[in-house]
């Protein structure tokens, strides 16, 4: 009994830490524009798509993937990914940040985005999920567990993206930029800080994160047109219950998330995965509306 609960602990962290990978990045691009960005999973599910569209591709000119190496696709793939974030942001979000449209019309045209990208996927790819490695995973032994070698490439992955752009956040001149623009775009604006050109950093670098960890869950357990939906909510419940302003937060909240998700599946059935992580929002905001780092923010804010 003790080694299946340390299973599914590690599991769960696995997954959490996917999922703190797209909740950092709906944090960033948040805080910094205050866009209810849904599209973001439009970003997700669109990056292992253009994944295998890249590989079909590759089949298609070199005969096989030798000629392009699988690096090289995956590298293209998040440019790509990163290139669809930056549109969203400059055709649309832009037109509306200049127009001061209310959050509600943000938020309707952010949906409007992920129905016309997932739809479009639909459309080209089929509707039914795909495998993109069929072969069977070797496995290494963890303490009393066993994980695969791509459930480890996905932990250790997600460690050094996670710590990376904390640290870029903590340290760099971007990382001022930013909390400039998320305290107060107008003046920060007046400061001398490029708000346009942030706002497309933002938009780039959460594109970025999020596309991220669909290619590494996509070679776990293949790809579906319509996944993005619910991982994105998934990562708005972590950023809620972590403090909305706390990037820390919002990694922690998902983390949370995962090795809860991944205990509700394994007693009850996977059905109730969603139930349990809103039934988990609720809970906190009437316990705590303001998510749980946000008095360590307010104490780092003074």
């Amino acid at each position: 009994m003790r080694m299946i609960t340390t299973q599914i602990m590690i599991y769960g962290l696995i997954a959490g830490m996917l999922y703190s990978l797209v909740a950092l990045g709906y944090s960033l691009i948040y805080n910094a524009t205050k866009v209810f960005h849904i599209a973001h999973g439009a970003i997700y599910t669109a990056a292992a798509y253009l994944l295998l569209a890249l590989s079909y591709a590759a089949r298609s000119v070199f005969r096989s993937t030798g000629g392009l190496s699988l690096a090289i696709i995956i590298i293209l793939a998040l440019l790509l990914s990163c290139l669809l974030g930056f549109l969203f942001e400059k055709v649309v979000y832009s037109a509306l940040f200049k127009r001061k449209a209310p959050p509600l019309v943000t938020f309707i045209s952010s949906l409007g985005l992920y129905i016309v990208t997932t739809n479009l996927i639909t459309l080209l790819f089929g509707n039914d999920t795909k495998i993109l490695e069929s072969s069977i995973e070797p496995t290494i032994a963890v303490a009393n567990t066993i994980i695969t070698r791509i459930q480890a490439i996905q932990l250790f992955v997600s460690v050094v993206l996670i710590s990376s752009v904390l640290f870029l956040l903590s340290r760099s001149s971007l990382g001022r930029q930013i909390r400039a623009i998320s305290d107060n775009a107008t003046l920060a604006s007046l400061l001398g800080i490029d708000v346009k050109k942030t706002r497309l950093l933002v938009f780039a670098l959460g594109s970025f994160l999020a596309a991220s960890a669909s290619l590494l869950r996509a070679f776990d357990i293949g790809i579906d047109p319509h996944a993005g939906l619910s991982v994105v909510l998934t990562a708005v419940v972590a950023v809620i219950i972590g403090g909305v302003n706390s990037n820390i937060g919002a990694v922690v909240g998902a983390m949370f998330l995962g090795i809860t998700q991944n205990i509700v599946t394994w007693f009850f059935s996977a059905q109730w995965q969603d139930a349990t992580t809103f039934f988990i929002l609720i809970l906190v905001l009437l316990i705590r509306r303001e998510g749980i780092f946000a008095t360590q923010l307010r104490l780092e804010e003074r």
